[in-house]
């Protein structure tokens, strides 16, 4: 159960206490051998028991006397188990917490950066950004985790071979992108110009993106200033996303393919772009893909929304917090962040990390991922989703592509789902 507020503040105070006696006394709770064992809860993909397995043990072998145990959790399950689990006093050491309005919700349960032993050295290691964007997800903008990487949507993985062939450059314009259909549709062959999760969630993401490119500060006003969602901008992002069907750049028969469908059909060659998050540029470490933003009217105006990913904290009741903040000081700033970011699962929140030589092979390869850096450093809004309202609505999205609403009844149906307040 989530603790009412005076309870929060007895329970950070305790962890706060813990903390402070904990570094002055250097009295971690250890084993017959000096050996402290710390445990860490993530979900499967944040970033993965394949790339938490290696960076566990670059820490054990940096640090010998301090073991980390890992437990993932799939992530369809993580919310409620980890809430279930705080709320009945697991051995939880260091849990990652995910970048949504769910932060808030476990925010009771986690110590506050300023009293980790190397909160303050630590703290200002990051990026400013990610930082303010941490510190947005608690209430009163205690900072209560620490931000790991980040990832945008929506952006396009390419096959260059499929380009190459055609004699054309990677879209940047919807003009291109139709240009792009009609040289495959010349062809006559199978191969579709783009491929994209059908999910309700991801046609939000698309849809915003749209949006966003004309009307930069829409989701955030939203999100944070009690903007509307039918606004004239939204209406008209939503109308020329549809358009994209209707004159043949996208093909319709690819509205109901979900995402392992859509991902396949890109991995066979038989589409020349995926639209996708940036948790899948990874792919360009594989084959001969690039990274190419959704299309504007004008190259200028590309962007995406991007926001913090992956969150690290330290339960308010762990009895081995010094420990805790040393792993966590080196998954997220120190020699671990290159097990994950060498795989491109995000953008290192730390400030003026470089990938490890050798990472990037070729032109390709540094294009793409200086493509990707520039679109997540740089967008037009925040991907702070806000949990099933973004079903919600990409539901209403694809009602609209279909042909079922206008743009203005869905955007209409949005406005008044979240005037409800159950987002």
């Amino acid at each position: 159960m989530k603790y009412t507020r005076p309870a929060m503040a007895l329970a950070v105070a305790a962890g706060a206490a813990l903390a402070l006696t904990s570094c002055a006394g250097g009295s971690a709770p250890a084993d017959e051998n000096g050996v402290t064992t710390i445990n860490y809860w993530s979900w499967d993909g944040a970033p993965g028991e394949a790339i938490v397995t290696p960076m566990i043990e670059a820490f054990e072998a940096e640090n010998p006397d301090i073991k980390v145990k890992y437990t993932e959790i799939p992530q369809a399950d993580y919310k409620a188990k980890v809430a279930q689990s705080l709320g009945a006093g697991e051995d939880i050491d260091v849990l990652g917490v995910q970048p949504s309005a769910w932060a808030s919700e476990v925010e009771d349960y986690l110590l506050p950066v300023s009293v980790w032993e190397n909160g303050d050295d630590l703290t200002a290691q990051f990026q400013e950004s990610t930082i303010t964007q941490t510190e947005r997800l608690f209430t009163d903008g205690t900072l209560l985790s620490v931000p790991m990487y980040s990832t945008g949507s929506a952006i396009g993985i390419y096959n260059a071979d499929i380009l190459a062939d055609l004699g054309l450059e990677p879209p940047q314009t919807w003009d291109e992108f139709k240009a792009l259909s009609d040289a495959l549709a010349a062809q006559g062959g199978d191969i579709l110009p783009v491929t994209m999760p059908g999910d309700d969630w991801f046609q939000d993401e698309v849809a915003l993106t749209i949006v966003g490119q004309s009307d930069p500060e829409f989701f955030n006003n939203v999100r944070y200033d009690d903007g509307e969602w039918n606004t004239d901008s939204y209406v008209e992002g939503l109308e020329q996303y549809k358009a994209l069907y209707d004159n043949g750049t996208f093909d319709a028969a690819t509205i109901d393919m979900d995402y392992g469908t859509a991902m396949t059909v890109f991995e066979e060659g038989k589409s020349a772009i995926a639209f996708n998050g940036s948790w899948e540029v990874g792919r360009i470490l594989t084959g001969n893909y690039g990274v190419v933003p959704v299309p504007a009217e004008s190259a200028d105006d590309v962007s995406l929304r991007a926001f913090l990913d992956v969150l690290v904290g330290i339960p308010a009741e762990s009895q081995k917090q010094e420990a805790a903040a040393k792993f966590v000081e080196f998954i997220t700033t120190g020699a671990g962040v290159d097990e994950w970011a060498s795989a491109l699962k995000g953008v290192p929140a730390v400030d003026g990390y470089t990938l490890p030589e050798g990472v990037l092979t070729t032109d390709l390869q540094k294009e793409s991922y200086q493509t990707l850096l520039d679109l997540i450093n740089n967008p037009h809004g925040d991907r702070n989703n806000m949990g099933a309202f973004s079903d919600s609505v990409g539901a209403n999205v694809k009602q609209v592509l279909l042909g079922a609403m206008t743009a203005q009844e869905a955007a209409d149906a949005d406005q008044a789902e979240l005037e409800k307040g159950n987002f």
